[in-house]
């Protein structure tokens, strides 16, 4: 494949991660979360969008809403690295950036090699702005598959370092199951539960706690032996807990190029 051809391939992904984000900014995202796999592939190049907003009648809940632009790497086969740009809308404000962030992904045992696949990340995320802290973030990446059946668990810690406001370690879960119909399309499920700060995260109706349906896929972009391809994630996500908005729109593409 030549210089032009990639160059064409990646101009229209980012075509597409641009439409992606301005269908998401129309109405925005408080507890939804990116998810993330605990499997590396050296030499994978890897363009993402995240996006999903909330959806609610109280107008303190609705258009909620994040947007993140990500580049990553695949360095080894344990260990990839992340950069991301995340812009955030509280409702009722403008779509603003929010901070930069360097992460890394370690892939920990091989696929099938143990009951479990296991897998970790950890994330700094600094912020220009004068009111915040900048925040530590760590996950510990399972995933399991069960005939034609995959589910993935991410488990989430966050903390405030450096200077500005603290607050306390936050906790969150996400949960993916999905039926493998085929690699274009598959359906299923998650939950995503945010715990706020654990100290004092108070009862169930409290804290943030989502299910609803998703849809995942594989699309390759070429039948050569570099197999570049376009990943995507969609789903809505209802409400089952008082604190929660209710409903959350979610969107993340990933697209891989392979060198």
């Amino acid at each position: 494949m030549n210089n032009l051809t990639t160059t064409k391939r990646i101009a229209y992904v980012f075509v597409a991660m641009i439409g992606g984000a301005t269908l998401m900014h129309g109405s925005g995202a408080s507890a939804a979360e990116r998810l993330y796999y605990p499997y590396v592939e050296q030499g994978e190049l890897e363009l993402e969008y995240f996006g999903s907003r909330s959806v609610d009648s109280d107008s303190s809940k609705d258009n909620e809403q994040k947007q993140q632009f990500s580049v990553g790497y695949g360095v080894t086969e344990r260990w990839k690295t992340e950069f991301y740009s995340k812009f955030e809308k509280e409702p009722g404000d403008k779509l603003t950036f929010d901070e930069w962030e360097w992460e890394n992904i370690f892939q920990l045992t091989e696929r099938g090699e143990y009951w479990l696949d296991v897998g970790a990340t950890i994330a700094y995320e600094w912020t220009p702005q004068s009111n915040r802290a900048d925040t530590v973030e760590a996950r510990l990446l399972l995933a399991k598959d069960f005939d034609k059946t995959s589910h993935i668990l991410n488990v989430i810690a966050e903390k405030n370092v450096g200077s500005g406001p603290k607050e306390g370690l936050e906790g969150k879960l996400l949960w993916s199951s999905r039926y493998n119909y085929s690699r274009y399309f598959e359906p299923g499920f998650e939950i995503e539960s945010d715990f706020g700060e654990l100290k004092d995260s108070g009862s169930f109706d409290e804290q943030k706690h989502y299910i609803g349906p998703a849809a995942y896929g594989k699309i390759p972009l070429n039948f050569t032996a570099r197999a570049d391809a376009l990943k995507y994630r969609v789903g809505y996500l209802f409400s089952i807990s008082d604190a929660a908005s209710n409903g959350q729109a979610i969107a993340q593409l990933e697209y891989e190029l392979h060198f």
